[in-house]
């Protein structure tokens, strides 16, 4: 059984996370509206994207109703033709020909208010267009002068449904949770048209402690020599995305290295080095196994259940092959997730660390309103991030009432 941690003592959350640039994989060896009813012209429904039916959620919104929500920026129609789970969802676009393209909407709790005490908000989302997009919420409690803001980036090849948490990325003034006044969702300004669909707003329970993940992406051999005996300081553990081909290569870590730091409950957790967008169902897939299989076979198997997505891109085969063979995935989103049980497991977000501010601000919000932050590394030194950026982003957790925790740590606790 591996030993947790002990605790130690309209657009200003865009540009936060804005500063927190989607990195990829570094180099590897060898490497005013109105609202109306009307269909779309395809059907689907949400999923092979861990919707995961076993985690005590609570439905907020069903958008069966589409009167319940106000809009105030661009234009909303339904469709019962294209959903994620009941009759129909709810499609967001701007005005024509708006020079800013936004759309904005907005749901009020009266006259009995939305209680998230003690719960995160999920929503699951389909971009028709652009390729990429933030999804932007807005959780009034109760007024705009005490708010909580969440932006979630998708990636640019996701083309169908996915859920995922609403985690906290801004605070304005004072929010009371327990009195939730309204949800607003937005998207944009852009620089382009789009077409985002909404579906299924739920709560789902969150625990008592925020906790925080680090993870060091392509098994970097600073991961060994800098961030694992950084860390080992604190009592924390983290965990290597590991690249197979790549492990005792000039300037990536031995075996050796990997076995020290497993023994120490670190988590060796699986990567590749492709973009896996690129290429036919089939040959993810086998991308896949083979990542998860060398794992095993080398007796990481606590790691081999955990998967990191190569330059944060996936499409909707990518999430189904990790949601299949794996049990959490983990790419960029721009803010934290829920930290009892995330609502997509495959879909965890991370903020990138050599964005000191940035990162720091998302654990704060992690440790405020107990959620989870995976807070991701490359190189440490020499052409990556400072080694005195990394230990500030580590001083700061250290300041925090925060557990730190592996992935397998998340999985195998009693919540669960």
């Amino acid at each position: 059984m591996q030993r947790q941690s002990t605790r130690r003592t309209f657009l200003t959350a865009v540009g936060v996370v804005g500063a927190m640039s989607v990195a990829g994989c570094s180099s590897l060896p060898g490497n005013g509206g109105s609202t109306s009813a009307s269909p779309t012209d395809t059907r689907t429904t949400g999923s092979g994207t861990s919707d995961d039916s076993s985690v005590p959620e609570t439905v907020v919104d069903d958008f069966e109703d589409i009167s319940r929500w106000e809009v105030t920026h661009g234009r909303l129609r339904s469709t019962g033709q294209d959903v994620f789970q009941g009759n129909q969802s709810l499609v967001l676009e701007p005005k024509n020909g708006a020079s800013e393209p936004v759309a904005k909407i907005s749901r009020a709790f009266y006259p009995e208010v939305l209680d998230l005490s003690s719960h995160d908000l999920s929503l699951a989302v389909k971009v028709n267009k652009p390729d990429s997009i933030k999804i932007r919420a807005e959780i009034i409690a109760p007024a705009q002068s005490a708010m909580l803001t969440s932006t979630r980036h998708i990636p640019l090849e996701l083309d169908g449904w996915v859920r995922f948490d609403l985690g906290y990325t801004g605070k304005r003034g004072n929010p009371v949770l327990d009195n939730v006044t309204n949800v607003n969702l937005q998207i944009g300004p852009v620089d382009k048209s789009f077409q985002v669909l909404v579906d299924d707003l739920r709560k789902i329970p969150k625990p008592d402690t925020g906790k925080v993940m680090f993870q060091f992406d392509d098994g970097h051999v600073s991961a060994y020599e800098t961030a694992y005996p950084t860390l080992k300081q604190n009592g924390w553990p983290g965990a290597v995305a590991v690249v197979s081909d790549a492990v005792g290569a000039q300037d990536r870590i031995t075996e050796a290295n990997m076995r020290e730091m497993a023994t120490n409950d670190w988590d060796m957790i699986g990567h590749a080095g492709e973009l896996l967008p690129d290429h036919s169902s089939q040959k993810q897939r086998q991308i896949l196994q083979q990542t998860k299989e060398y794992l095993e076979v080398k007796g990481f198997t606590d790691g081999a259940r955990h998967f990191v997505a190569p330059y944060s891109r996936v499409d909707s085969a990518t999430l189904d092959h990790i949601s299949d063979l794996f049990e959490t995935g983990y790419l960029f989103g721009a803010g934290p997730n829920n930290a009892k049980h995330p609502s997509n497991p495959a879909f965890i977000s991370r903020v990138q660390g050599p964005s000191a501010d940035g990162a720091s601000q998302i654990i704060d919000m992690a440790a405020e309103f107990n959620q989870l932050a995976v807070i991701s590394y490359h190189e440490i030194g020499g052409e990556g991030v400072s080694v005195e950026t990394f230990e500030r982003v580590v001083d700061h957790v250290a300041s925090k009432d925060v557990d730190v925790i592996t992935p397998s740590q998340l999985v195998d606790s009693d919540s669960w």
